[in-house]
């Protein structure tokens, strides 16, 4: 059983200290004893107790000298001590206050009396650090930057600081309960996600309360002791400006990817542009018209065809990004094989397949699109000679066992992966192991800034879901995204 407090006794006589153990130890307190006013000092410092019975007739230093030596100590300047003195007078008494002493028991004394007097110690002492320690965690709270609030269970706010208040700029009175401030999806997830489990992850919600606009925040939470109960501690970071950068990079990654398909594009284009023109020439050498109809419709098909290609183009590159929304994998996907299909050139076997019946997932679709046009782009670059290219959307479902190795926060349960294969150099190790940092890049000068696989890991893990990596010098290469199933 772990003792209620550490007792240091000290008296030069080892018939006393021996009688003091035997009084203070029953009481279920750990006891040490020192024989001088040196040995007290030293092993104060070293031990810290909750309370020191001090005789006060000691040779070399006499209590009185300790007492002050050890309010003179500041990691022992507010320990209870407790003076045994055989000096009864007033003067004594005053000189022992005077140095610092807390209490006074006269030689000889009652063993009733004592225990008594050490439990008071103990009690008062704890309380003392309870108050200390509410105090600095309450300061630590206030001073914060970040948003902090103490809940109830139930969600009923205890205490928030003044970070939080700002960020929800309220124009009203404080809300009462912490989960008013989202929405109702949102205070459920908070509800259920801070039930039984000892801590909330790191969530992105929306804060709703007292904005113009919804605010992304992130919100843990975990359980903290506070006057005999437990609480939820929340803490809320505005993630607005973290947001802003984010969509600035990808926005910026978007656009590197139109350049790395530009040359393709144009050479496609420029077929489009042949085809119009041969078919209006045909169309002037046959004055009967007898072939009028079959020039117009492959005219027609071209204008379609180009048209389409465009539209896909700025569809991706004006694409914002925004909350995640129940999404179809195979439809973005399909998307994005036909964009690869028509931007790609014809040296270059584009192949797309998906299992029936898929369910849906919660993504951000401009997200999706830009995951798998940067591997469809890293697909090409591996393959300078043209080859096939292979995207596929299928249903997995992940068991504990496979959790460690795709990452921290992924969890068991059934994905929709999306899979993009080529046929083409293959990754050797030293590279493999540098794959998705930021920045690096096997390209030449020029040719790429090192984001793009590194924006694949970052938006598919922003899902909830994970990136496998196989492949094989002079093989080829494919990558798995799985994205959680809605």
């Amino acid at each position: 059983m772990k003792p209620q407090s550490t007792i240091l006794v000290v008296d030069d006589e080892p018939r006393a200290l021996a009688l003091l153990r035997n009084v203070i130890e029953p009481e279920g307190h750990r006891v040490l004893t020192a024989p001088d006013g040196a040995s007290t000092l030293a092993l104060a410092g070293k031990e810290h107790p909750d309370a020191i019975v001090l005789d006060v007739m000691m040779p070399d230093m006499d209590g009185f000298e300790v007492c002050r030596r050890l309010r003179a100590t500041p990691e022992l300047a507010t320990v209870p001590i407790l003076l045994l003195t055989a000096l009864d007078d007033r003067e004594s008494k005053l000189q022992g206050l005077d140095a610092g002493a807390d209490d006074f028991l006269t030689k000889p004394f009652d063993a009733v009396e004592l225990r008594i007097r050490l439990r008071t110690i103990s009690r008062l002492n704890r309380y003392r650090r309870l108050y200390e320690e509410s105090s600095r965690y309450e300061a630590a709270i206030t001073h914060s930057a970040e948003g902090i609030v103490l809940a109830e269970l139930d969600g009923t706010i205890v205490l928030r600081n003044s970070a939080f208040t700002h960020l929800v700029q309220s124009t009203h009175a404080a809300l009462p309960n912490f989960f008013e401030y989202f929405s109702t999806e949102h205070a459920a997830r908070l509800r259920h996600d801070s039930g039984p489990a000892p801590t909330l992850r790191p969530t992105e919600l929306e804060l709703l309360h007292g904005r113009a606009q919804p605010t992304i925040v992130e919100v843990t939470a975990g359980y903290v002791p506070w006057e005999h109960r437990t609480l939820l501690q929340y803490h809320v970071r505005d993630l607005t400006e973290k947001k802003n950068l984010e969509a600035q990079l990808l926005r910026s990654q978007r656009i590197e990817l139109l350049g790395q398909l530009s040359g393709s594009v144009v050479h496609d284009m420029n077929n489009i542009l042949a085809a119009i023109g041969g078919s209006a020439g045909l169309i002037e050498l046959d004055p009967s018209g007898k072939f009028l109809p079959r020039h117009l419709d492959n005219i027609k098909k071209a204008v379609q065809r180009g048209a389409g290609m465009l539209r896909q183009l700025l569809h991706f590159a004006r694409g914002s990004d925004g909350p995640l929304e129940t999404t179809s994998p195979a439809e973005v996907a399909g998307e994005v094989a036909t964009l690869v299909k028509e931007s790609f050139g014809g040296h270059f076997e584009v192949s797309f397949t998906a299992e029936p019946h898929l369910p849906a997932i919660r993504a951000d679709s401009t997200q999706i699109h830009q995951v798998l046009m940067n591997l469809c782009v890293n697909a090409r670059d591996a393959m300078p000679d043209g080859g096939a290219l292979e995207l596929a959307v299928t249903r997995r479902t992940l068991t504990p066992a496979e959790l460690p190795a795709l990452g921290p926060d992924v969890r068991a349960g059934d994905y929709v992966v999306l899979t993009v294969r080529d046929h083409g150099t293959g990754i050797p190790p030293e590279v493999r192991a540098r794959l998705f940092d930021p920045f690096f890049t096997t390209k030449p000068k020029g040719k790429g800034t090192g984001l793009g696989l590194a924006t694949v890991l970052r938006l598919v893990r922003r899902h909830g879901g994970f990136v496998e990596l196989e492949t094989e010098v002079g093989q080829g290469t494919t990558f798995h995204c799985g994205f959680p199933v809605a």
